[in-house]
């Protein structure tokens, strides 16, 4: 069975989720750019439920980006760690892919809100492509 750990940029929260990941997206809405300053944000979508923070709990901390979605985060070094929306992803967590140990392995299988995609951004022709996000990873 393949694991997902990962952590924060400093250390001070890590993660662990035992089994693998659910799906693994690459999201390009104007969202995603603008929480955390890249042209794309990567996803691994996993079980809110099976999703422990090993270390650092009192340090987590959520910020509320829409009447939907909410992304948490360190409070020390500001480091998103996964987003939650229980409205349309209920149950699901989405872990920023960079934060994740074993993210050299976990490549994007569905590119997401490819209407807002950078024209100069290239990413994988073998990922399925959606103009606007699926309804279930």
């Amino acid at each position: 069975m393949q694991t997902i750990s990962g952590q924060c940029s400093c250390g001070k929260i890590s993660y662990h989720y035992p089994a693998p990941a659910l799906q693994i997206v690459a999201c390009h809405c104007g969202m995603c750019r603008r929480m955390t300053g890249a042209p794309l944000s990567s996803y691994v979508v996993v079980k809110e439920a099976e999703l422990v923070v090993t270390q650092g709990q009192e340090l987590l901390k959520s910020y509320t980006v829409t009447s939907r979605t909410q992304r948490h985060f360190c409070a020390d070094c500001g480091t998103p760690l996964y987003n939650s929306n229980q409205e349309t992803y209920a149950g699901l967590s989405m872990l920023y892919l960079g934060t994740v140990d074993q993210h050299e392995r976990l490549v994007p299988r569905m590119d997401i809100f490819c209407e807002n995609k950078l024209s100069w951004l290239n990413t994988s022709d073998s990922s399925r492509h959606f103009e606007q996000t699926p309804r279930k990873p």
